[in-house]
Protein backbone atom coordinates (compact mmCIF):
# COMPACT_ATOMS: atom_id res chain seq x y z
CA UNK A 1 0.00 0.00 0.00
CA UNK A 2 2.74 2.53 1.10
CA UNK A 3 4.59 1.32 -1.83
CA UNK A 4 2.03 2.75 -4.64
CA UNK A 5 0.86 6.10 -2.53
CA UNK A 6 4.89 6.91 -3.16
CA UNK A 7 4.44 5.37 -6.81
CA UNK A 8 1.57 7.52 -7.53
CA UNK A 9 3.12 10.70 -5.79
CA UNK A 10 6.38 10.08 -8.48
CA UNK A 11 4.10 9.75 -11.37
CA UNK A 12 3.03 13.39 -10.80
CA UNK A 13 5.72 15.04 -10.27
CA UNK A 14 7.33 16.99 -13.62
CA UNK A 15 8.83 14.84 -16.19
CA UNK A 16 12.05 17.19 -15.96
CA UNK A 17 12.53 16.77 -12.04
CA UNK A 18 12.37 13.11 -12.01
CA UNK A 19 15.38 13.17 -15.05
CA UNK A 20 17.36 15.36 -12.86
CA UNK A 21 16.45 13.76 -10.06
CA UNK A 22 17.70 10.24 -11.87
CA UNK A 23 21.06 11.92 -13.26
CA UNK A 24 21.80 13.35 -9.68
CA UNK A 25 21.68 9.54 -8.55
CA UNK A 26 23.73 8.44 -11.27
CA UNK A 27 26.42 10.37 -10.83
CA UNK A 28 26.47 10.16 -6.98
CA UNK A 29 26.40 6.50 -7.29
CA UNK A 30 29.24 6.24 -10.00
CA UNK A 31 31.14 8.34 -7.89
CA UNK A 32 30.91 6.37 -5.02
CA UNK A 33 31.95 3.19 -6.89
CA UNK A 34 34.81 4.95 -8.46
CA UNK A 35 36.34 5.86 -4.95
CA UNK A 36 35.83 2.08 -3.76
CA UNK A 37 37.62 0.94 -6.99
CA UNK A 38 40.56 3.81 -6.86
CA UNK A 39 41.56 2.25 -3.49
CA UNK A 40 42.65 -1.44 -5.04
CA UNK A 41 44.39 0.72 -7.77
CA UNK A 42 48.30 1.26 -7.70
CA UNK A 43 48.45 4.61 -4.93
CA UNK A 44 52.23 5.19 -6.06
CA UNK A 45 53.74 7.00 -9.37
CA UNK A 46 54.61 3.26 -10.74
CA UNK A 47 51.63 2.35 -13.50
CA UNK A 48 52.52 -1.26 -13.84
CA UNK A 49 53.11 -3.52 -10.71
CA UNK A 50 56.89 -3.68 -8.77
CA UNK A 51 57.03 -7.63 -9.89
CA UNK A 52 56.57 -7.04 -13.19
CA UNK A 53 58.84 -4.29 -13.45
CA UNK A 54 61.33 -6.22 -11.67
CA UNK A 55 61.01 -8.91 -14.34
CA UNK A 56 61.54 -6.56 -16.95
CA UNK A 57 64.71 -5.47 -14.91
CA UNK A 58 66.26 -9.06 -14.74
CA UNK A 59 65.50 -9.27 -18.65
CA UNK A 60 67.38 -6.22 -19.46
CA UNK A 61 70.46 -7.74 -17.90
CA UNK A 62 69.86 -10.59 -19.56
CA UNK A 63 68.68 -12.83 -16.50
CA UNK A 64 65.67 -15.28 -16.65
CA UNK A 65 63.95 -17.98 -14.35
CA UNK A 66 64.68 -21.47 -14.82
CA UNK A 67 61.68 -23.44 -16.16
CA UNK A 68 60.61 -26.25 -14.80
CA UNK A 69 62.73 -28.91 -16.91
CA UNK A 70 66.30 -27.06 -16.86
CA UNK A 71 68.71 -29.05 -14.78
CA UNK A 72 68.79 -27.30 -11.64
CA UNK A 73 72.70 -28.23 -10.85
CA UNK A 74 73.85 -25.57 -13.75
CA UNK A 75 72.52 -22.96 -11.01
CA UNK A 76 75.68 -21.43 -9.85
CA UNK A 77 73.93 -18.77 -7.76
CA UNK A 78 70.91 -18.02 -5.95
CA UNK A 79 68.10 -15.18 -6.86
CA UNK A 80 69.26 -13.77 -3.03
CA UNK A 81 72.63 -14.20 -3.63
CA UNK A 82 72.41 -12.11 -7.12
CA UNK A 83 70.78 -9.62 -5.89
CA UNK A 84 73.42 -8.89 -2.95
CA UNK A 85 76.36 -8.46 -5.42
CA UNK A 86 73.91 -6.75 -8.26
CA UNK A 87 72.11 -4.43 -5.49
CA UNK A 88 75.00 -3.28 -3.00
CA UNK A 89 73.49 -1.59 0.68
CA UNK A 90 75.17 -0.15 3.17
CA UNK A 91 73.00 -0.01 6.52
CA UNK A 92 73.98 2.40 9.01
CA UNK A 93 72.64 2.55 12.47
CA UNK A 94 71.82 5.91 14.63
CA UNK A 95 71.88 6.09 18.16
CA UNK A 96 67.92 7.27 19.43
CA UNK A 97 69.42 8.34 22.77
CA UNK A 98 71.94 10.07 24.28
CA UNK A 99 74.62 8.20 25.47
CA UNK A 100 72.74 5.22 24.52
CA UNK A 101 73.47 2.53 27.02
CA UNK A 102 72.70 -0.08 24.25
CA UNK A 103 75.57 1.52 22.55
CA UNK A 104 78.06 0.72 25.55
CA UNK A 105 76.88 -1.97 25.92
CA UNK A 106 77.22 -3.71 22.45
CA UNK A 107 77.85 -7.03 21.55
CA UNK A 108 79.28 -8.52 24.83
CA UNK A 109 77.72 -10.53 27.68
CA UNK A 110 74.93 -8.51 29.79
CA UNK A 111 74.60 -7.64 33.45
CA UNK A 112 76.50 -10.20 35.49
CA UNK A 113 78.06 -12.76 32.73
CA UNK A 114 74.49 -13.21 31.26
CA UNK A 115 73.41 -12.99 27.55
CA UNK A 116 73.02 -9.30 26.37
CA UNK A 117 69.19 -8.43 24.75
CA UNK A 118 71.01 -4.89 23.65
CA UNK A 119 69.19 -3.71 20.32
CA UNK A 120 73.17 -2.85 18.54
CA UNK A 121 73.94 -7.05 19.27
CA UNK A 122 70.24 -8.47 18.59
CA UNK A 123 71.06 -6.45 15.08
CA UNK A 124 74.31 -7.88 14.49
CA UNK A 125 73.17 -11.33 15.12
CA UNK A 126 70.05 -11.28 12.92
CA UNK A 127 69.85 -8.61 9.91
CA UNK A 128 72.72 -6.71 9.79
CA UNK A 129 74.81 -9.96 8.64
CA UNK A 130 72.67 -9.36 5.24
CA UNK A 131 73.72 -6.04 4.60
CA UNK A 132 76.62 -5.74 2.16
CA UNK A 133 78.42 -3.10 4.72
CA UNK A 134 76.78 -2.72 8.30
CA UNK A 135 77.95 0.77 10.24
CA UNK A 136 76.99 2.01 13.72
CA UNK A 137 77.89 5.48 14.60
CA UNK A 138 78.07 6.29 18.64
CA UNK A 139 80.35 5.14 21.30
CA UNK A 140 82.84 2.46 20.03
CA UNK A 141 83.18 -0.40 22.47
CA UNK A 142 85.88 -2.38 23.21
CA UNK A 143 85.15 -5.50 22.04
CA UNK A 144 83.52 -5.82 18.02
CA UNK A 145 82.44 -8.84 15.79
CA UNK A 146 84.37 -8.52 12.59
CA UNK A 147 83.46 -6.57 9.80
CA UNK A 148 81.05 -4.27 12.23
CA UNK A 149 82.63 -0.58 11.88
CA UNK A 150 81.44 1.96 14.57
CA UNK A 151 82.10 5.50 13.99
CA UNK A 152 82.25 8.36 16.44
CA UNK A 153 79.76 11.02 16.54
CA UNK A 154 81.36 14.36 17.89
CA UNK A 155 78.66 16.71 17.52
CA UNK A 156 75.21 17.26 18.72
CA UNK A 157 72.96 15.07 20.03
CA UNK A 158 72.00 11.23 19.23
CA UNK A 159 68.88 11.41 17.02
CA UNK A 160 68.96 15.15 16.61
CA UNK A 161 69.85 16.36 12.66
CA UNK A 162 73.31 18.00 13.62
CA UNK A 163 74.17 14.11 13.78
CA UNK A 164 72.76 12.58 11.40
CA UNK A 165 74.08 15.24 9.04
CA UNK A 166 77.75 14.69 10.58
CA UNK A 167 77.62 10.52 9.83
CA UNK A 168 75.76 11.29 6.33
CA UNK A 169 79.04 13.53 5.88
CA UNK A 170 81.57 10.10 7.05
CA UNK A 171 79.30 7.91 4.97
CA UNK A 172 79.63 10.19 1.87
CA UNK A 173 83.28 10.76 2.14
CA UNK A 174 83.78 6.74 2.66
CA UNK A 175 81.08 4.62 1.09
CA UNK A 176 79.37 6.64 -1.30
CA UNK A 177 81.85 4.84 -4.36
CA UNK A 178 81.54 1.54 -2.99
CA UNK A 179 77.64 1.17 -2.37
CA UNK A 180 74.36 1.78 -4.84
CA UNK A 181 71.90 2.48 -1.59
CA UNK A 182 72.23 3.97 1.79
CA UNK A 183 69.41 2.41 4.29
CA UNK A 184 69.64 5.00 7.97
CA UNK A 185 67.60 2.85 10.68
CA UNK A 186 67.11 3.61 14.55
CA UNK A 187 68.75 1.38 16.95
CA UNK A 188 65.43 -0.22 17.38
CA UNK A 189 64.78 -1.71 13.63
CA UNK A 190 63.97 -5.12 12.10
CA UNK A 191 64.92 -4.90 8.66
CA UNK A 192 64.32 -7.81 5.82
CA UNK A 193 67.32 -7.18 3.65
CA UNK A 194 66.26 -9.13 1.40
CA UNK A 195 63.11 -7.50 0.77
CA UNK A 196 65.03 -3.98 0.28
CA UNK A 197 66.83 -5.38 -2.49
CA UNK A 198 63.73 -6.43 -4.28
CA UNK A 199 62.58 -3.13 -4.00
CA UNK A 200 65.45 -1.17 -5.26
CA UNK A 201 66.54 -3.30 -7.75
CA UNK A 202 64.09 -1.68 -10.63
CA UNK A 203 65.49 1.91 -9.51
CA UNK A 204 68.28 3.94 -10.92
CA UNK A 205 70.67 4.25 -7.81
CA UNK A 206 72.55 6.85 -9.90
CA UNK A 207 69.23 9.31 -9.40
CA UNK A 208 68.67 11.12 -6.46
CA UNK A 209 65.78 8.77 -4.40
CA UNK A 210 64.93 9.00 -0.57
CA UNK A 211 62.77 6.22 0.02
CA UNK A 212 61.06 5.31 3.36
CA UNK A 213 57.26 6.16 5.01
CA UNK A 214 56.02 9.63 4.17
CA UNK A 215 55.11 11.92 7.24
CA UNK A 216 53.85 14.89 6.33
CA UNK A 217 52.97 18.48 8.47
CA UNK A 218 51.89 21.30 7.75
CA UNK A 219 55.37 23.01 6.29
CA UNK A 220 57.48 19.67 4.82
CA UNK A 221 57.33 16.16 4.18
CA UNK A 222 60.28 13.34 5.57
CA UNK A 223 60.41 9.51 5.82
CA UNK A 224 59.37 8.64 9.20
CA UNK A 225 62.86 7.83 11.10
CA UNK A 226 61.14 4.64 13.44
CA UNK A 227 60.57 2.91 9.44
CA UNK A 228 63.84 3.82 8.33
CA UNK A 229 65.03 5.46 5.43
CA UNK A 230 66.52 5.00 1.78
CA UNK A 231 69.07 7.47 -0.17
CA UNK A 232 70.45 6.64 -3.45
CA UNK A 233 73.58 6.89 -4.29
CA UNK A 234 72.66 9.58 -6.50
CA UNK A 235 70.79 11.46 -3.72
CA UNK A 236 73.95 11.40 -1.32
CA UNK A 237 76.19 12.77 -3.38
CA UNK A 238 73.91 15.81 -4.28
CA UNK A 239 73.25 15.96 -0.36
CA UNK A 240 77.19 16.16 0.52
CA UNK A 241 77.67 18.80 -2.54
CA UNK A 242 75.26 20.87 -0.74
CA UNK A 243 77.42 20.69 2.60
CA UNK A 244 80.24 21.34 1.03
CA UNK A 245 78.52 24.33 0.04
CA UNK A 246 77.63 25.56 3.00
CA UNK A 247 73.52 24.61 2.63
CA UNK A 248 71.56 22.73 5.16
CA UNK A 249 73.43 24.08 8.25
CA UNK A 250 72.33 21.81 11.48
CA UNK A 251 70.20 22.86 13.89
CA UNK A 252 68.47 20.99 16.97
CA UNK A 253 65.51 19.51 14.76
CA UNK A 254 65.01 16.21 14.80
CA UNK A 255 67.37 14.52 12.04
CA UNK A 256 64.50 13.29 10.06
CA UNK A 257 62.58 16.22 9.67
CA UNK A 258 65.96 17.98 9.20
CA UNK A 259 66.73 15.47 6.29
CA UNK A 260 63.18 15.57 4.92
CA UNK A 261 64.00 19.48 4.84
CA UNK A 262 67.26 19.62 3.41
CA UNK A 263 66.43 17.16 0.36
CA UNK A 264 63.44 19.16 -0.57
CA UNK A 265 65.90 22.48 -0.89
CA UNK A 266 67.56 20.67 -3.24
CA UNK A 267 64.75 18.95 -5.38
CA UNK A 268 64.42 16.08 -3.72
CA UNK A 269 61.40 14.28 -2.48
CA UNK A 270 59.99 11.32 -0.79
CA UNK A 271 58.36 8.66 -2.99
CA UNK A 272 55.47 6.79 -2.48
CA UNK A 273 56.47 3.45 -0.96
CA UNK A 274 53.59 1.46 -0.66
CA UNK A 275 52.38 -1.94 -2.70
CA UNK A 276 50.02 -2.54 -5.79
CA UNK A 277 47.53 -2.83 -2.90
CA UNK A 278 48.16 0.05 -0.78
CA UNK A 279 50.00 -1.73 1.46
CA UNK A 280 52.93 -0.52 3.72
CA UNK A 281 56.47 -1.76 2.90
CA UNK A 282 58.40 1.08 5.53
CA UNK A 283 56.45 0.78 8.84
CA UNK A 284 56.91 3.06 11.60
CA UNK A 285 55.43 1.30 14.38
CA UNK A 286 55.87 -2.38 16.27
CA UNK A 287 54.11 -4.92 14.19
CA UNK A 288 51.61 -5.61 16.69
CA UNK A 289 50.60 -1.84 16.32
CA UNK A 290 50.06 -2.08 12.95
CA UNK A 291 48.35 -5.53 13.04
CA UNK A 292 45.94 -4.68 16.26
CA UNK A 293 44.32 -1.86 16.22
CA UNK A 294 44.93 0.00 19.58
CA UNK A 295 43.77 3.25 20.95
CA UNK A 296 47.41 4.90 21.81
CA UNK A 297 48.77 8.26 21.32
CA UNK A 298 51.69 7.35 18.96
CA UNK A 299 49.33 5.25 17.18
CA UNK A 300 46.58 8.75 16.41
CA UNK A 301 49.76 10.30 15.80
CA UNK A 302 51.22 7.73 12.69
CA UNK A 303 47.70 7.97 11.26
CA UNK A 304 47.51 11.66 11.57
CA UNK A 305 50.96 12.52 9.93
CA UNK A 306 51.21 9.68 7.54
CA UNK A 307 51.39 11.38 3.76
CA UNK A 308 50.18 7.90 2.32
CA UNK A 309 47.49 5.66 4.29
CA UNK A 310 47.80 2.67 4.68
CA UNK A 311 45.38 -0.29 5.83
CA UNK A 312 45.07 -2.12 8.75
CA UNK A 313 45.28 -5.81 10.39
CA UNK A 314 46.50 -7.56 7.99
CA UNK A 315 46.00 -5.65 5.24
CA UNK A 316 48.53 -3.03 6.78
CA UNK A 317 51.55 -4.58 5.76
CA UNK A 318 53.07 -5.77 2.17
CA UNK A 319 53.80 -9.24 1.19
CA UNK A 320 57.49 -7.91 0.74
CA UNK A 321 57.36 -5.45 4.00
CA UNK A 322 60.75 -4.32 4.61
CA UNK A 323 61.50 -2.60 7.88
CA UNK A 324 59.64 -2.63 11.16
CA UNK A 325 59.85 -0.81 14.67
CA UNK A 326 60.93 -3.65 16.68
CA UNK A 327 63.09 -3.66 20.05
CA UNK A 328 65.37 -6.27 20.51
CA UNK A 329 63.89 -9.00 22.16
CA UNK A 330 61.35 -8.27 19.23
CA UNK A 331 64.37 -8.44 16.68
CA UNK A 332 64.65 -12.18 17.65
CA UNK A 333 60.97 -12.88 17.73
CA UNK A 334 61.23 -11.49 13.66
CA UNK A 335 64.25 -13.16 12.97
CA UNK A 336 62.80 -16.56 13.35
CA UNK A 337 59.33 -15.88 11.93
CA UNK A 338 60.88 -14.49 8.77
CA UNK A 339 63.81 -16.75 8.45
CA UNK A 340 63.14 -20.32 10.55
CA UNK A 341 59.54 -21.15 10.92
CA UNK A 342 58.21 -22.93 8.02
CA UNK A 343 54.82 -24.26 7.82
CA UNK A 344 55.37 -28.08 6.25
CA UNK A 345 53.49 -29.04 3.04
CA UNK A 346 52.44 -25.85 1.97
CA UNK A 347 55.25 -25.23 -0.71
CA UNK A 348 56.41 -28.91 -1.50
CA UNK A 349 54.40 -30.23 -4.58
CA UNK A 350 53.19 -34.07 -4.80
CA UNK A 351 54.01 -35.65 -7.53
CA UNK A 352 51.39 -38.77 -8.49
CA UNK A 353 53.06 -42.10 -9.24
CA UNK A 354 52.18 -44.08 -12.27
Amino acid sequence: MIFKMVHAHILRLPSVFIFSLSVFLGIFLAAIFHRYRVSDILPSQLEISHSLSYLRWLQSINISFPSLDDDKTKMTVSETSFLKNKVRVLCFVMPQYKDSSSLLAYFGAGPGGGPSFDAASAIVKTWGRRCNKLVFFGHSPRIRPPGVSVLPIRNGVAGSWNALREALVQVAVSYQDSYEWFLKVDLETYVIVENLRYYLAIFDAAQPHYFGHVYETWDSQYNAGEAGLVLSRGALRKLHNSFIKGLCDGDSRSGDVGLGRCLADIGISPSDTRDSRGRGRFLALDLEEHLVQKDSLWRNSYWTKSRYKTGEGPHCCSDFAVTFHAQANTIYILEYLVYHLKPFGISTPLVPLH
